[in-house]
């Protein structure tokens, strides 16, 4: 990799992580201090910078986190050449793992957010970002199915990023 492309990794890197850190901040003090709502909910419940018509924080954070891990991962290529096979393979199959239970996680998300979102509908609340899971728990759907999707990207990479390193090409 020359300089130049390891600067704009380093950039994109830097940029990534500190919005994570200031969104994840925002949601703390809003949650813990201000609104007394769960992080995820105060994460869906704001627009910037137009509201209400551009992104939440929420979006923020899983296309930060994107951006940050593939960096990340250009970064440090060669150091992750060198980690033992035993190792990759098992960060492998960690990642295949990850990336079901995340795909499934997104697929069911989505059939409980159009199930509610019909039935809202037909109640005359159209508004989608204020649907919820109560099963287990009250959890925001468009909070989980963007985190979830992130994690979906993330663990499906790294699983296609670590086979072209590994002897055996399995996976």
């Amino acid at each position: 990799m020359n300089d130049g492309t390891s600067r704009m990794y380093k950039i994109v890197a830097w940029i990534s992580f500190i919005i994570i850190v200031v969104v994840t901040i925002y949601g703390l003090v809003e949650s813990l201090f201000l609104s007394g709502q769960p992080v995820g909910e105060v994460w869906v419940n704001v627009y910037f910078p137009f509201p209400p018509y551009f992104a939440q924080p929420v979006t923020y954070f899983s296309v930060a986190s994107v951006a940050l891990f593939y960096s990340g991962l250009r970064l440090w290529e060669d150091r992750i050449t060198k980690w033992p096979n035993w190792l990759l393979m098992f960060l492998q199959l960690f990642g295949f793992v990850v990336a079901f239970s995340a795909a499934y996680e997104v697929m069911y998300n989505f059939m409980v957010w159009g199930a509610l979102f019909s039935l809202a509908c037909a109640k005359g609340t159209c508004n989608p970002d204020l649907l919820t899971s109560v099963y287990p728990s009250q959890w925001s759907l468009v909070f989980a199915t963007r985190a979830f999707s992130a994690l979906f990207v993330i663990s499906g990479y790294s699983v296609y990023y670590l086979r072209k390193f590994s002897s055996s090409a399995s996976i």
